[in-house]
This record gives structure tokens, C-alpha cells and sequence, in this order.
């Protein structure tokens, strides 16, 4: 494994142990009870999160398809820069499923119907576009 690949699986560990750490604020936080019906914001919160689950993959094809490909490698500084960007960008869009689950847990006051999807389906994400070096093929 390359320094630079070593890189972005650090980045991404620890974006990982982040959702993690928003489930766990969420079951352990306490809220007023509430009989609210589901809102608006809801549904706009659902909408935002499938269209960055669209999004995480088509920028994973743009951002780092020459890299799967073999078509570009990791010798060059712009190389490695488009490497750590492009893996950055899908793994902000995973991750903000997992904001926009958290932010709807709060606005649900911590129903778990409200938030576990959205983590659940972020941490899923995270794990499809996990960085490892067999993914990435060598420039010819």
C-alpha cells in the first residue's frame, strides 16, 4: 500500500467512526416525548439523501475512474492530489447521508425510524467505496 492510498484509508476510518459516533449520540440522547406527525423536511431530507447516493457514485466515476481503469497512476503530485480529492468528495457525499440522518433524528426527536436508515444507509456507502488497493490498478 502506497503512502498516499494509506492516506485516504485513514480518512476514511475515520469518517466511518463518525457515523458511528452519531448513532450512538442519538440512542443515548434523550428527548421530550412527541407524537408529530412525519414533516415536510422529512421528505426533503430523504430526497437530498438519494440524490447524494446517485451522486457518490457518479463522482466516483468521473473523480476516480482513470485510476481503476489503470489509465492513471499515483508517480505524479497531480496524480496523488486528484487521488485524495476525488476520494474525499465521494466519501463527503456518503457522509453527509449520515449528517442529514442525524439532522433528522433531532428534528424527530431521536425516533430511531428517523435516523437509522440514513446512518445505516451511509455506512453502507462507506463500505462500497472502501479505498483498497485492489480496486486501483497500476498505469501501464
Amino acid at each position: 500500500m502506497k503512502q498516499v492510498q494509506l492516506v485516504v484509508f485513514i480518512i476514511w476510518g475515520a469518517l466511518c467512526s463518525s457515523l458511528v459516533l452519531y448513532a450512538v449520540m442519538l440512542s443515548s440522547m434523550t428527548f421530550a416525548p412527541s407524537q408529530s406527525a412525519p414533516s415536510a423536511m422529512g421528505q426533503i431530507i430523504a430526497l437530498i439523501a438519494v440524490s447524494a447516493m446517485a451522486l457518490s457514485f457518479l463522482m466516483r466515476r468521473l473523480l476516480l475512474g482513470g485510476f481503476t481503469t489503470g489509465a492513471l497512476g499515483l508517480d505524479g503530485p497531480q496524480q496523488r492530489g486528484r487521488f485524495i480529492a476525488g476520494h474525499i468528495v465521494v466519501f463527503a457525499l456518503s457522509e453527509g447521508i449520515g449528517v442529514l440522518g442525524f439532522v433528522n433524528g433531532i428534528l424527530s426527536n431521536g425516533q430511531g425510524d428517523a435516523w437509522l436508515p440514513y446512518i445505516g444507509l451511509s455506512l453502507a456507502l462507506m463500505l462500497l467505496h472502501i479505498p483498497l488497493p485492489s480496486r486501483f490498478k497500476p498505469a501501464a
